[in-house]
């Protein structure tokens, strides 16, 4: 454990159990030298190899880190990403390859936490990300209310230096006497944060830069006093159409940023996709198909549904369930599917729908994709036994549930079947 003098103002430290996103850098190490200090026995660090840069260097880098964590008595783990592993993913989200080494990052990060039982995950955001964030938004058009920048707390994520001026971290640690790691990949300017960080920041004063976080503080406080213009559904998000297209540039930023929010949406809303939806949304018809998100756009409404994987899972006495999407008994109405379990040839299984399922209805032969068209949705749910489809749901959608020919009009062991889902109302 080791003291360098006054410890800067601004740092706010949470109760339970911290582990540390180490990156060996400046920032990070000044963060660890304070949490040796204030939380010692609380406290983990976990280093990040993205296996990106030339070998020699990550092992300098890997050697200093575990040598800082020893002097200053943190336990630090590291992990490796897989070489290759991160440009692939940039190529398969078309994503650059910060954003993909972000997500896998994080993902090792969150896992590690609650395997371990850790209530927080630290960053060492300082205010000079703050600016500079809120800043490249600005340069690139961002939608409005992207200019809250950085939250100092987002879910099990905490940044407590976040009011901490850069300065004051390097003169905290010129006197500590510690070691940092410089990579090598933050010099180069073809990426755009490094290009605000040594072109444009250098020009900008204290007094500005603290504007630009003022920014970020009073946006995010705008935009909590203004109610979004959507609904939740029991699946997706429903933004009124009329009320999206009459609304001022910002609140449809806000409209966008929450529903899209509610499917759990985690990357940036860019201009570019706000503007694809402004003009689905005034024609009134048409589709948005993302890789983790889905526009469907109708006369009255916007429908922003998350993506949903491929799942199977047999239907027993109480129903069948998949990350909250539950098939089971419901309260009888007009529009429930009364099914007789009597007539089902078993396995039967409750699944999402593929491109060549076919259900038989009173009509004739048709196929569910062809019902989901009709009905704006991008899936539905089919349960199945050996002869084929036995029913399909959809309602919890926004569409219909259907029911094959050959289950109409038996009574004999009939149930009221429903799907439901319930973690969107929940968040």
């Amino acid at each position: 454990m080791l003291s360098s003098g006054r410890i800067p103002d601004g740092i706010r430290i949470p109760d339970g159990k911290l582990l540390l996103a180490f990156s060996g850098g400046s920032d990070s190490l000044f963060l660890l030298s304070i949490l040796s200090l204030l939380a010692p026995e609380r406290t983990e660090a976990v280093y990040v190899n993205h296996s990106l840069r030339p070998r020699e260097e990550l092992d300098r880098e890997i050697a200093l880190n575990k040598k800082n964590a020893g002097k200053l008595g943190i336990p630090l783990s590291v992990f490796t990403i897989p070489k290759g592993s991160i440009n692939t993913l940039s190529t398969e989200k078309n994503c650059g390859i910060e954003a993909a080494a972000r997500e896998l990052r994080y993902k090792i990060l969150l896992e590690k936490a609650r395997k371990d039982g850790f209530d927080w995950i630290l960053t060492a955001h300082h205010r000079e990300d703050q600016a500079e964030t809120v800043l490249m938004r600005i340069l690139s058009g961002s939608p409005f209310t992207s200019y809250q920048g950085i939250a100092r707390a987002d879910g099990m994520l905490f940044r407590p230096l976040l009011s901490v001026a850069k300065k004051d971290i390097m003169a905290y640690l010129e006197k500590s006497g510690l070691e940092w790691s410089e990579d090598s990949t933050n010099s180069d300017t073809s990426y755009m944060r490094n290009k605000v960080r040594h072109c444009i920041m250098p020009l900008v004063s204290d007094d500005e830069r603290e504007t630009l976080c003022r920014i970020a503080s009073n946006v995010a406080g705008f935009r909590s006093r203004f109610p979004s213009i959507m609904l939740k559904r029991s699946f997706y998000v429903s933004i009124c159409r009329s009320d999206f297209l009459s609304s001022l540039p910002f609140r449809q930023d806000e409209a966008l940023y929450h529903a899209l929010g509610s499917i759990g949406w985690k990357e940036r809303v860019s201009r570019s996709l706000l503007l694809s939806v402004i003009k689905k949304a005034d024609e009134g018809r048409g589709s948005l198909r993302l890789h983790n998100a889905f526009f469907f756009f109708t006369e009255t409404e916007i429908r922003v549904y998350p993506p949903l994987d491929d799942f199977v899972v047999p239907l027993s006495s109480d129903g069948a369930e998949y990350e909250g999407i539950t098939l089971s008994e419901e309260s009888e109405d007009e529009k429930t599917l009364m099914i007789d379990t009597s007539a089902f040839l078993p396995p039967v299984i409750m699944r999402t729908s593929r491109e060549s399922d076919r259900i038989e209805l009173k009509d004739g032969s048709k196929r569910i994709s062809e019902l989901e068209k009709e009905y704006r949705i991008p899936y539905s749910i089919v349960l199945e036994d050996r002869n084929g489809i036995v029913a399909v749901f959809a309602r919890f959608l926004g569409g219909h549930d259907r029911l094959a020919e050959r289950f109409l009009g038996m009574k004999s062991s009939s149930r009221p079947f429903a799907c439901t889902y319930s973690s969107l109302m929940n968040k």
